[in-house]
């Protein structure tokens, strides 16, 4: 039952990979202080060391849980902010420290009663993420220069210097897209597949200046491989078994290299067994 949060055996590994473009102007913006003083921007994007833009692969993680946690509100699922001090595990984690001392398989099934989906799927502290996301680096871009009204974040009113000069990635840019996770039910991989649609489907911005019609983007060239290391190759081709009671069996045939609507399409199955499956977690908040 507690596959998804144990780390000391591996049952399968999930692989999603593909490319993003952008359809419109996207800024993943330099922390305060971390301004190049030679370039013509003064709101500049975040690059590599060879200055190619770069989305950082925790800023993907923070999209796909925040927009994870709609969809699971949608469907009456309750999850935490993933803020610090206020994670599902921030209420547990003196008591499971203390059954760790004297059962083991005691402190796991407490892990897994009372975090929700995202903390078992993202993480939360001493429970270490399923998935890794990687940093996509720009493999085609073009960079764009725009003025604009400075806000503050503070207070919400325009600045003493209103006119700044932001700088972005242009659309049409391409970024590669990479994440693997390991033991993954059937319904996660749903649950991270409709994440992605939604992304996709324009519900989701990726980056700054969300107002101005920043961050739209499209998956193209995706593909998802699933190795489960205790089927043998021919026993169960085309399905992939259910690892936990509140999963589900699933047909399919694992989409190589297709366009964004062709990967979302055939990978449907899955995203079905995330929106049946009775997610009966974190028992500390069932109504």
């Amino acid at each position: 039952m507690t596959v998804l949060i144990r780390k000391d055996i591996l049952k399968r590994k999930v692989e999603i990979y593909g490319e993003v473009e952008t359809l419109s102007p996207l800024r993943i913006g330099k922390g305060r202080g971390e301004t190049n003083p030679e370039s013509a921007a003064s709101m500049q994007i975040l690059r590599t060391y060879d200055e190619k833009p770069l989305i950082p692969g925790s800023s993907w993680k923070g999209i796909f849980r925040s927009t994870g946690e709609k969809i699971a509100k949608e469907k009456g699922i309750f999850t935490c902010t993933g803020l610090t001090k206020q994670t599902c595990m921030d209420r547990i984690l003196g008591e499971v420290q203390k059954l760790m001392s004297d059962d083991v398989e005691k402190a796991v099934e407490r892990v897994w009663d009372d975090t929700c989906i995202n903390c078992k799927i993202f993480g939360a502290p001493s429970l270490y993420s399923a998935i890794s996301i990687f940093d996509s680096v720009a493999t085609k871009y073009t960079i764009g220069y725009r003025p604009m009204i400075a806000i503050s974040r503070d207070t919400g009113a325009v600045t003493k210097s209103a006119l700044v000069t932001t700088e972005y990635v242009e659309p049409g840019s391409i970024f590669p897209f990479k994440l693997i996770g390991n033991n993954l039910p059937n319904y996660a991989i749903g649950y991270i597949i409709k994440i992605m649609r939604y992304i996709n489907d324009g519900l989701v911005q990726v980056g700054g200046n969300k107002s101005r019609g920043f961050g739209f983007v499209t998956f193209s060239k995706l593909s998802l491989e699933v190795t489960d290391y205790e089927v043998k190759p021919n026993d169960k081709e085309g399905k992939l078994e259910a690892l936990d009671e509140i999963d589900k069996e699933v047909s399919i045939e694992l989409p190589k290299d297709v366009k964004g609507k062709e990967f979302f399409e055939k990978t449907k199955p899955l995203e079905e067994v995330f929106n049946h499956a009775r997610i009966l977690f974190p028992q500390s908040n069932l109504h």
